[in-house]
C-alpha cells in the first residue's frame, strides 16, 4: 500500500503542468525549457502523499523532487534562525538592515538584499524572516556562530552545508524531499519524521509483512518550532511570499517561505500538509 494520496497527486500534477505551460511561454524565445518538482508530505509520521518530478516521465526518468540537489536559497533561513532561537534569541531580537561588510577570513564579506531593498533602521528577526533579509540572516549566523548553524541543518536532515557567511542564505543544496521533511519538524513540535512511500506491506494470506513506523526525534523545542512557524506566517501575510495569501480561501490558514538561488523555491505548510516546490533547469547554470 503505497502512501501517495491519488487526488492529492492529480491535483499536483495539474497544477505543477499549467504552471509550466506559463513557464514555456516566458523561456521559449531563449530556447529554454524549465522543469519542476513538487512534494507534499505528512509532517506527523513522514507520508509521501504526491510527489512530481518532473514535466514528462515519458521524456525523463530523472526524479528531481528526490535526486535534484540544488542551492534552496532564502527557504534554508528559517533553520539559521531556529538556531538562534534555540540559543537565546527571541523573534523580538533586532538587528540593523542595512548595506553591511560582514569581516570573514581575508575578503569582507557583503550580501545584498533582493533589489539592493534596505529598512536603513533595526528590525526584528520575525520581521527579517518574513522580508527575507540576507544582511540580518548573515548577521544572526554570524553572531550565533557557523558551527551551531551547521549543525542545525544537520539535525533537519539535510546535507552538511559550507560552514561560511553565505550558509545563511542557502549556499548548500537539497532536495525538494529534504527540504519537505525538514520543514515538517516545524509542523510536528519540533520533532523529525523520515518520508515514507510506503504505508504497508501485506502478504497474500492478508498477514502484515511490513508497516511504516516513524520515529520522532527531536532536533528543537517546541517553542522554537512554534515560534518559526509565527515567523513564516508574517512571511506569507507581509513577508516576501505575500502573493500567496489568501490562494487557499479564508478558511485555510498557511505559512511558508520563498527562495531563489538560480532556481526558485516555495516550502510552506499548514498543521496537516507539508508542500515544498521547486522550478528550475536541469542544466544549473541558467536563472529562472
Amino acid at each position: 500500500y503505497s502512501t501517495i494520496d491519488p487526488q492529492l497527486q492529480e491535483t499536483a500534477e495539474s497544477v505543477i503542468n499549467s504552471e509550466l505551460v506559463k513557464f514555456d511561454k516566458i523561456y521559449a524565445k531563449r530556447g529554454l525549457k524549465p522543469q519542476a518538482a513538487l512534494v507534499a508530505m505528512n509532517p506527523k509520521n513522514g507520508h509521501v502523499l504526491a510527489m512530481v518530478g518532473g514535466r514528462d516521465y515519458a521524456e525523463s526518468q530523472h526524479n528531481r523532487a528526490t535526486d535534484a540537489r540544488r542551492q534552496p536559497g532564502s527557504t534554508f533561513k528559517p533553520f539559521v534562525y531556529a538556531a538562534a532561537l534555540e540559543n537565546g534569541k527571541l523573534p523580538t531580537s533586532v538587528a540593523i538592515d542595512q548595506p553591511t561588510a560582514f569581516s570573514y577570513g581575508r575578503k569582507p564579506y557583503k550580501p545584498a538584499n533582493y533589489n539592493n531593498a534596505y529598512a536603513m533602521r533595526e528590525i526584528t528577526l520575525k520581521t527579517a524572516l518574513a522580508k527575507s533579509s540576507n544582511v540580518v540572516a548573515v548577521e544572526t549566523a554570524l553572531e550565533v556562530g557557523l558551527g551551531p548553524v551547521v549543525r542545525a541543518a544537520e539535525k533537519f536532515g539535510l546535507s552538511r552545508p559550507p560552514a561560511y557567511p553565505s550558509v545563511a542564505l542557502g549556499a548548500g543544496e537539497a532536495t525538494p524531499l529534504e527540504m519537505a521533511a525538514a520543514y515538517a519538524a516545524f509542523v510536528n513540535e519540533g520533532k523529525l519524521v523520515k518520508p515514507a512511500f510506503v504505508a504497508r506491506i501485506l502478504s497474500g494470506e492478508g498477514n502484515v509483512v511490513f508497516e511504516s513506523k516513524n520515529e520522532n526525534v527531536r532536533v528543537v523545542s517546541p517553542q522554537t518550532a512554534y515560534m518559526i512557524t509565527d515567523m513564516l506566517g508574517a512571511a506569507v501575510e507581509r513577508g516576501s511570499a505575500r502573493t500567496a495569501f489568501g490562494a487557499l480561501g479564508e478558511q485555510v490558514v498557511f505559512v511558508g517561505k520563498t527562495g531563489s538561488s538560480k532556481d526558485g523555491w516555495f516550502v510552506g505548510y499548514t498543521p496537516n500538509l507539508v508542500c515544498a516546490v521547486w522550478i528550475g533547469f536541469d542544466e544549473g547554470n541558467q536563472d529562472i
